[in-house]
């Protein structure tokens, strides 16, 4: 009786897309506290983004993979009690699009002009992944708008990118971009033991319905965003400017794609606080959400 049971949850979880019910749900959650998303059009840059709260504002800024929704959820609803928060689908990832070149700086243009938008003068960061190299180059270029930062898992302009070839030997691919963007959803798998300290096994209908939503769409851009990083990285060498902005370094302690190292001399660089949290990987929200969510609420209290 059990196993016919369990045969037809499966069924059921299979028939339906879970991703997308997950996505509702968290949507009317967020509802609840106000926090809705919207839409800024100027030319051909199309953004989603996410608003609600009052008090001081925070800007989020996801990474690779995901969207503002997937990625910060919990961080909204938590800081939006004493805090205004906006979180954008960075460009190429959720509904966030425009047909100027795929790169960094396109990114943090959209950043700048949706704040320009909202009217929002000055505020405080946080960029987790990718979404750290583009708050280190809008940091760079408006540090008058940039109260305090996080940098979560991003070593900014201090990282060898050598350092990447360790994880393709690895995982057996010619280049750090297969590793993000590929065309079967089965290598949902291989991205997530590589994001995560505690590798998550995913059944096949969930990377299916995972790679349908995130992954399918936009791969030319997404594979130039990432082999177009190290000439922008050069273009952002002097960081220095950074040291005048009160800023903390945040790294999963065991991130196989950035090295905690590359996080030390990186927060070295720029003279931040660095503080890690055991047990997580790449994506330390998700391996420990409530270590993650404490040192950001006392960040920004």
């Amino acid at each position: 009786m059990k196993s016919i049971l369990l045969l037809s949850l499966l069924s059921i979880l299979i028939a339906c897309n879970v991703v997308k019910f997950k996505d509702k749900h968290a949507t009317k959650k967020l509802a609840r506290k106000e926090i809705v998303p919207q839409y800024f059009d100027e030319d051909s840059l199309h953004v989603k983004y996410w608003k609600g709260g009052s008090g001081p504002t925070i800007v989020f800024i996801h990474g690779f993979g995901g969207d503002a929704l997937m990625t910060w959820e919990k961080e909204m609803e938590t800081l939006a009690k004493n805090h205004t928060v906006i979180s954008m689908d960075i460009l190429w990832f959720g509904e966030s699009r425009t047909n100027k070149p795929a790169i960094l700086a396109t990114q943090t243009e959209a950043v700048e002009k949706l704040l320009k938008k909202l009217n929002v003068t000055k505020a405080s960061f946080i960029g987790q992944s990718y979404g750290g190299f583009i708050l280190v180059d809008f940091a760079l270029k408006h540090p008058e708008m940039v109260e305090r930062m996080i940098i979560a898992n991003s070593p900014g302009t201090t990282f060898d990118i050598k350092e990447l070839d360790v994880i393709c030997n690895n995982y057996k691919v010619k280049s750090i971009d297969e590793m993000f963007v590929f065309s079967e959803p089965a290598k949902i798998q291989k991205l997530v033991n590589l994001s995560s300290y505690k590798k998550p096994h995913l059944p096949k209908f969930a990377m299916k319905q995972s790679y349908d939503i995130y992954f399918a769409a936009n791969q030319k851009e997404k594979i130039n965003m990432l082999k177009s990083l190290p000439a922008e990285q050069e273009r952002m060498k002097d960081i220095s400017s950074l040291q005048k902005i009160e800023t903390l370094v945040l790294w999963g302690e065991s991130d196989e794609i950035f090295s905690l190292k590359s996080g030390q001399t990186f927060a070295n660089a720029i003279n931040a606080k660095f503080v890690s949290i055991p047990k997580c990987g790449h994506a330390p929200q998700i391996d420990d959400h409530e270590s993650f969510l404490r040192i950001l609420t006392a960040f920004f209290k």
